[in-house]
């Protein structure tokens, strides 16, 4: 029985100390504030970058090449930051918002100073059109400041469901 309780809190432990790696995050980083950003109009990825911004200067523009944003291909992202003092890191969290897709994970590097840039791969899906949510959060000394940034992707050929090409054979 004691060795059963020992596995447990060791497998425990691991599993909290895994997830606060994996996150890039040292626990201090979760007590400071999180700033949310407001999208700024017109935003639309496929056009060109979409800013969400405050009213003390405090932004964050992003942008994904290549503007046809196709699935199940490299893509590359950019974001700038204006007013954020030493911003440490940018973590992408892109999330699907009318089917569940999984979460896709970026986190950019600085390429110069409020400079970032990463890769990421959107998965296909079954619907021809998918909506999705980016969500950019820069970590600085004092806060966490989110912006979150909707956009589209097209498939010109949808994928069927598994349970539908059974149906069909």
């Amino acid at each position: 029985m004691k060795v059963y309780l020992l596995v447990a809190v060791l497998v425990f432990g691991l599993t909290v100390a895994g997830k606060l790696l994996l996150d890039g995050r040292s626990p201090s980083t979760g007590n400071l504030p999180t700033i949310e950003l407001a999208l700024q109009s017109p935003c639309d990825l496929r056009q060109g970058a979409c800013t969400a911004a405050d009213a003390n200067g405090r932004s964050i523009r992003f942008s994904i090449n290549p503007a046809s944003i196709p699935l199940m291909e490299e893509l590359s992202v950019q974001a700038e930051t204006t007013g954020l003092p030493k911003v440490s890191s940018i973590r992408l969290t892109v999330e699907g918002v009318n089917m569940f897709m999984g979460y896709q994970y970026a986190d950019l590097q600085a390429a110069s100073t409020g400079q970032f840039s990463g890769k990421l791969i959107l998965p296909v899906c079954t619907l021809e059109k998918m909506q999705w949510l980016a969500t950019l959060e820069a970590l600085t000394p004092d806060a966490k400041v989110q912006a979150k940034i909707p956009f589209e992707t097209f498939s010109s050929t949808p994928v069927k469901p598994f349970n539908q090409q059974l149906l069909e054979k």
